[in-house]
């Protein structure tokens, strides 16, 4: 009888082995191999939580459930609520936690907020949002850096460009790049961390570079708040990582360590760069002798009041927003305004008043790419693909308190240039870029991700 229990004890055991191997297959990641351990067959009910249907949205959904068909086959169930004018990000959060799934999926800055707010036991798997850390008030331990554990139920996939990319394709498109102009809205605080990180980059190569606060438009805040918690206005929160220039005491809201809002002193100021001497240098065709061009200098110090009225760029002058941007234009060589920015739909007025002045724009991502001069792209498909694998690596043991928040690859990256604009300039691109219509046209989205095959029999 004892042989007979160890018996059944040993087959019990190489069984298991077999199952526990049998799901590695050569050449995965170790994140892939963590999403594919055995686990018992169960149905997860995932709700995907949409902060606005839109398209870039949308692919990020597909990315997401495609990841979990792959891996889960038919045992994950998803369950779509989308935010909207008459619908608050708080309500869809409300509902989605009503359901008790076994995991949310959120899309948008706020649809993660919201969703935070209304659950701290469901995990939740977060994409669309740019900065995790600041949106997530996450402060640093003993002067150390993040180390992409956000210490509560949330993980997910960054949707932050490359920016070290970005910087590398100004480079490239612009023929004298002497100084970069940055423009922001105060209450943007992910084109802040962005433009803060694009920053340490052109210091690091020793250019100049100077901040444009250009107002956001009425519709852009509205936008925000049409679907923000009624709590907070997240275009009121301030990112841990911007601080120059801004009043950051934090007024709690409830017992909530996360949430709060900024004091409503908290504004964002334009910041110069060191390296900051006036502006572009512009060609003058008529001769000059060296002392007349040293001339200027020695008047400086008389004309600084004139030149800070000059350079104001605060949201107290009186300057038009054609005013601002022409400022930019007259000073810089090149301007950048980052991913998602609430410019976005000034983007007309900015890159008509550049290219007049034949100034390079540089864009975040292909909505504001439409009117500059470059942008690169990178396919959403594929961190929402990725956030699929975390969620599986979730359900099959991994607490998600220690699965990193993680970025997209910049190895897909395409450089794009816009050839109306290239026109105006006068510009050619080599074969290393693609003209930026021709290439979304034909794009089909996820067609560069790897894709998981489950074994047959599986």
């Amino acid at each position: 009888m004892k042989k007979r229990i160890v018996s059944l004890l040993m087959t019990a055991v190489m069984g298991m082995a077999l199952v526990s191997c049998g799901k590695n297959s050569a050449g995965e990641s170790k994140e892939d191999t963590a999403a594919t351990e055995a686990s018992e067959p169960s149905v997860y009910n995932i709700t995907a939580c949409l902060e606005e249907d839109n398209e870039y949205n949308q692919i990020l959904l597909q990315g997401f459930q495609d990841s979990l068909t792959d891996y889960l086959g038919s045992n994950a169930v998803v369950n779509v609520i989308t935010a909207d004018e008459n619908t608050s990000t708080d309500s869809v959060a409300a509902s989605a936690v009503s359901e008790k799934p076994d995991m949310i999926y959120t899309i948008g800055k706020r649809m993660l907020l919201s969703t935070t707010t209304a659950t701290e036991d469901i995990p939740i798997v977060a994409t669309g949002v740019v900065d995790f850390k600041g949106t997530l008030r996450i402060a640093n331990t003993n002067g150390s850096s993040w180390d992409r554990l956000t210490g509560i139920n949330v993980t997910g996939v960054s949707s932050k460009p490359a920016i070290v990319d970005q910087v590398s394709l100004m480079i490239e498109a612009t023929d004298d790049l002497q100084t970069v102009g940055l423009l922001f809205s105060p209450e943007d605080t992910d084109s802040i961390y962005q433009n803060e990180i694009f920053e340490s980059y052109l210091d690091q190569a020793g250019i100049p570079w100077k901040e444009y606060i250009i107002p956001a438009t009425d519709t852009a805040i509205e936008e925000i708040e049409d679907n923000s918690s009624e709590a907070i206005t997240p275009n009121k929160i301030v990112a841990s990582s911007a601080k120059a220039g801004i009043d950051d005491d934090v007024v709690s809201l409830g017992e909530s360590d996360i949430l709060g809002i900024n004091s409503p002193s908290s504004t964002r100021v334009a910041s110069i760069s060191e390296f900051w001497t006036g502006g572009k240098v512009v060609e003058n065709l008529d001769e000059t002798t060296e002392e007349d061009t040293e001339e200027p200098k020695a008047d400086s110090d008389d004309s600084s009041e004139d030149k800070e009225k000059t350079n104001d760029t605060s949201l107290d002058s009186e300057l038009t927003i054609e005013e601002r941007i022409q400022q930019a234009c007259d000073e810089c060589s090149a301007i950048y305004i980052p991913f998602g920015s609430m410019l976005t739909d000034q983007m007309e007025t900015i890159s008509a008043i550049a290219n007049e002045n034949q100034v390079v724009t540089v864009g975040g991502d292909t909505t504001i790419g439409q009117h500059t001069l470059v942008t690169l792209f990178s396919d959403p498909y594929a961190l929402g693909y990725a956030a699929g694998k975390k969620a599986v690596k979730c359900f099959n043991g991994t607490d998600i308190t220690e699965i990193k928040v993680s970025y997209g690859s910049s190895d897909d990256v395409v450089k794009l240039y816009n050839k109306d604009v290239a026109d105006i300039f006068g510009k050619e691109f080599p074969k290393s870029f693609s003209e930026f219509n021709e290439f979304l046209s034909t794009y089909e989205y996820g067609s560069t991700t790897a894709r998981y095959a489950m074994p047959v029999g599986e």
